[in-house]
């Protein structure tokens, strides 16, 4: 039988990060994730929530972001669980002519959760980008 308030709890983190990296709350990505959490993406692997919270930090770099999430499947066992969310990611930028652009990307986010003293964490995510799409920014 599914835990529906497991399964609503890692859904919340999936909220959790995406405002976290939006709002360019990257110290707040520490309590999403436990100690030794990994996540690595397209060119990139970070060992660690400090590492993840400082290496997520790069999106800074972005005018704006904004992560759509999507729908999330997720199978609970006991305190673990593995699940894959999906998101579209729109990024706001200014190329190198000052010509503003919205890069986005269709990404799936395939996850290891662990529950310790009653919470929910991520241990590990590897973020798949399916697609992206770089355009000029309309006014």
């Amino acid at each position: 039988m599914p835990d529906p308030e497991s399964i609503e709890a890692i859904r919340t983190l999936a909220y959790r990060y995406a405002q976290a990296v939006d709002r360019r709350e990257f110290a707040r990505l520490t309590a999403l994730f436990t100690p030794d959490a990994k996540l690595s993406g397209p060119g990139f692997h970070l060992d660690g929530a400090q590492a993840i919270a400082e290496g997520m930090s790069a999106l800074g770099n972005y005018n704006a972001t904004q992560h759509h999430v999507h729908h999330q499947l997720v199978d609970v066992d006991g305190d673990t669980a593995s699940g894959e969310t999906y998101c579209i990611a729109n990024h706001l930028y200014q190329d190198d002519g000052g010509v503003p652009r919205k890069l986005d990307w269709g990404i799936r986010y395939q996850d290891r959760y662990v529950r310790r003293q009653g919470e929910w964490r991520i241990a590990a995510r590897t973020l798949l980008v399916d697609w992206t799409q770089d355009l000029p920014q309309k006014g």
